[in-house]
C-alpha cells in the first residue's frame, strides 16, 4: 500500500474510532454512551462493548490467579498439619513407651 493512502486510511479510522473521554467514562460499565445508543455509530457500540468484554476478561482471570494462590496456600497449609500432627504422633509414641519402660521401675524404685 502506498505510504499516503495508508496514511489516509489510518485518518479515517482514527477519526471513525475517536471517542471523547466523557463518553468512554460514561459508556463504562454499560454498552451505551452519554449521547444514547441511537446516536453512536455501531462500530463505536461494538468497540465499547469489547472493551467491558475485554475488562470483565481481565478481572476474571484475576480472579482466577487468586483463587489458584489461595489453593496452593491451602495445599502448602495442609502439608504443614500433616507433618506437625504426624511429629505429635511420634512424641505421643515415645512418650508412651516411655511411661511403659517406667511402669516396670517404680518397684525398684519403691525399693530404695
Amino acid at each position: 500500500m502506498e505510504p499516503e493512502l495508508e496514511e489516509r486510511v489510518r485518518e479515517a479510522f482514527r477519526d471513525k474510532l475517536r471517542l471523547l473521554p466523557a463518553e468512554l467514562h460514561a459508556a463504562r460499565g454499560r454498552t451505551e454512551a452519554a449521547r444514547g445508543p441511537a446516536t453512536l455509530p455501531p462500530s463505536t457500540r461494538v468497540l465499547l462493548k469489547r472493551r467491558e468484554v475485554a475488562e470483565a476478561e481481565r478481572e476474571l482471570q484475576n480472579q482466577r490467579q487468586e483463587f489458584q494462590q489461595r489453593m496452593q496456600r491451602l495445599a502448602q497449609r495442609r502439608q504443614q498439619l500433616a507433618r506437625r500432627q504426624e511429629q505429635h504422633r511420634d512424641a505421643v509414641l515415645r512418650f508412651d513407651s516411655f511411661l511403659k519402660v517406667r511402669g516396670r521401675g517404680p518397684g525398684r524404685a519403691g525399693r530404695r
